[in-house]
């Protein structure tokens, strides 16, 4: 029996591995990649370093690749598992569709524009789900894990262009000198450019607790609704529900071999989903100086700063300060009013 199936996120939360267990443990041996037009071998663990995309999905970008690839599976034979991730639009990619210059992304009305465009465009998407009766299963966003978005997941292209970055550090400055650059030259005109000084500039400029998990989707269709939080915390269980939901068996030699594999993936998430937990501890033990042991990257270093200054009205006297110290109580004798506008 053919069978279509869908798996969708409208943020990177972990459908990859999803899309392939659902493959895997249904006792899949092949792949049929839609680009390709050709079956190729399926992996038996897809585990990379930061992500499980050693699986070569079919994860088409946007409404129209996606009719592309659900067209093409569609035509294939009367046997086997056909499944795909589709995605948002990219924003560069979305400008184009509309007309609107790629370099103006950092005004916010056009970036507002753009986004709108690309839920309308994802939106479709679910639509085109239940017109073609393929199987739904949609991985929703969590608001209370937003700083999990924050951890780059994938380097696989810029966010406003096709380029492959090098490095976690290089797609970071990439963001930086797209968005903020009068921000960015500002503070270079002024000799602000020390490590101190780059961590309050982002602080300020950064926005890490927006979240796209309020937005409307066309959920109206039937689907499985799935928590990221279920997925990354009880992912055997998120599994079997949707395995369930497909009415697909689970080869029992192919769930022995799966778990390991399920384990050093859920182990992932957890490590970055550590800091989301913890960021308001550490908030509320800087302000009251509370004893509490930390060990922050700088991007965590950035938040806890955004934090205190948005959230608190109040800053940290971090000159020379290339490393937050090791515990909150030292950073509570560093708090000084805050002097920026906001």
């Amino acid at each position: 029996m053919s069978r279509q199936i869908c798996v969708t996120s409208y943020t990177s939360v972990g459908c990859t591995f999803v899309e392939w267990s659902i493959q895997f443990l249904s006792g899949q041996t092949q792949y049929f990649n839609a680009y390709m037009n050709s079956w190729i071998e399926l992996s038996h663990n897809p585990i990379t370093k930061i992500n499980a995309h050693g699986h070569r999905k079919n994860h088409p970008m946007g409404y129209t690749a996606t009719k592309f690839v659900f067209d093409r599976l569609s035509c294939q034979g009367d046997s086997g598992v056909f499944s795909s991730y589709p995605f948002k639009l990219h924003l560069d990619s979305a400008a184009r569709k509309i007309g609107v210059p790629v370099s103006q992304l950092h005004d916010t009305n056009v970036l507002s524009k753009v986004k709108q465009y690309i839920l309308e465009d994802y939106n479709k998407i679910l639509d085109l789900c239940e017109q073609s009766q393929t199987p739904l299963i949609f991985v929703a966003q969590d608001p209370k894990t937003a700083l999990y978005h924050q951890n780059i997941r994938s380097l696989e292209r810029f966010s406003t262009n096709p380029g492959r970055p090098r490095s976690e550090q290089e797609a970071i400055n990439h963001i930086q000198e797209f968005f903020f650059k009068e921000d960015l030259e500002k503070w270079k005109k002024l000799n602000l450019t020390n490590v101190w000084d780059v961590r309050e500039r982002i602080a300020l400029t950064t926005k890490p607790f927006e979240t796209d998990a309020n937005l409307k989707f066309n959920l109206q269709h039937p689907h499985l609704w799935i928590n990221c939080q279920d997925l990354w915390t009880c992912t055997a269980t998120a599994i079997k529900r949707i395995m369930d939901y497909l009415g697909l068996i689970i080869v029992p030699n192919r769930w022995q071999h799966w778990l390991p594999v399920c384990n050093t993936w859920q182990q992932k998430q957890l490590s970055l989903l550590e800091f989301c937990y913890t960021q308001p501890h550490i908030i509320d033990a800087i302000v009251n100086n509370w004893y509490y042991e930390i060990n922050l990257t700088f991007e965590q270093e950035v938040i806890i700063q955004h934090c205190l200054i948005y959230h608190h009205n109040l800053n940290l006297k971090t000159w020379q300060l290339e490393k937050f110290p090791g515990n909150t109580q030292e950073l509570h004798k560093l708090l000084e009013p805050n002097i920026h506008t906001l």
